[in-house]
């Protein structure tokens, strides 16, 4: 079951006691339309798994995995069909913790000892994979701070940001630049992703996808490339591609049902991308992945 979701710029209530949030969201709360807001964003995948959307970067997630976004960096976070089945026992579930950069005043982050925390800032804004070591203890301390008072939140907050600034375990997400310009522009952004979700393994034309937003086509490849820096050609291939590597990983599958049930109708093309794409073939993948 699909969920029809609207596009937002998202303004957190800050302003009832308290300068900076974090909160547990279980599905059908965990999973976001394609939106953005001012505040930076942390986000443990506490169970499920599915898709995202940070900045241009499309990939899965899955259970225990752990981002940092930068402030009005678009994402989108999809759980994935399977947990809407009735019989599915496991409802997604995420940590999210949100504060502004001028949650202590505006100069804080400018101060001596956070010179190293705002550099973390500033490489934030292409999305951020937080991996190692420094996940699982940002993992122990979100926990902490959903059952504590505000004074050891605030404490936990300042540990974190420590643990953020020696880290090296922090990963790009996006390779490119990605800021959230308006609400009616998410909203037609959204329902882009949303197809897009839907549809990828499918036959998908541009024109269909000029039609849903009501452009001519060409205004529709400008649109879509100056939102992403990729055309959406390229787009639905990468997620064609990422739904390979998902089966490659999870299934004992044959290469060639793989590269159908993907949306590829080719098995040449479809080693060919994948290699590009990947540096290595789809059966060496699955080698080197074992």
């Amino acid at each position: 079951m699909n969920k029809k979701v609207s596009a937002l710029f998202q303004k957190l209530p800050l302003s009832k006691g308290n300068s900076f949030l974090i909160n547990r969201y279980q599905s059908p709360f965990f999973e976001t339309p394609w939106h953005f807001h001012e505040e930076y964003e942390l986000v443990y995948c506490e169970k499920g798994f599915g898709k995202k959307f940070i900045g241009n970067s499309f990939s899965d997630y899955q259970e225990g995995e752990m981002a940092f976004i930068g402030k009005n960096v678009p994402h989108l976070f999809k759980a994935d069909d399977s947990f809407y089945n009735s019989i599915s026992e496991i409802k997604p579930s995420s940590i999210v913790l949100q504060f502004s950069d001028t949650f202590i005043g505006n100069g804080f982050f400018q101060s001596a000892e956070m010179t190293e925390m705002k550099k973390i800032l500033e490489f934030s804004k292409n999305g951020i994979v937080i991996t190692g070591e420094t996940k699982q203890k940002i993992k122990a301390i979100l926990y902490d701070m959903l059952k504590t008072d505000s004074i050891s939140k605030l404490k936990n907050l300042i540990e974190i940001f420590g643990l953020l600034s020696t880290s090296h375990d922090l990963k790009p997400l996006s390779i490119d630049t990605i800021r959230g310009i308006n609400v009616n522009d998410s909203s037609k952004m959204n329902m882009v992703l949303e197809y897009a979700l839907e549809h990828y393994k499918d036959e998908i034309t541009i024109k269909e996808m000029a039609d849903l937003v009501h452009i001519s086509v060409s205004a529709f490849c400008r649109y879509f490339k100056s939102r992403t820096q990729k055309s959406f050609h390229s787009f639905i291939i990468e997620m064609r591609l990422m739904e390979s590597v998902q089966l490659l990983k999870s299934t004992d599958m044959p290469v060639l049902n793989i590269c159908y049930d993907s949306g590829f109708n080719n098995l040449s093309n479809f080693n060919r991308l994948f290699k590009r794409h990947f540096g290595q073939s789809p059966t060496k993948f699955r080698r080197s992945f074992e």
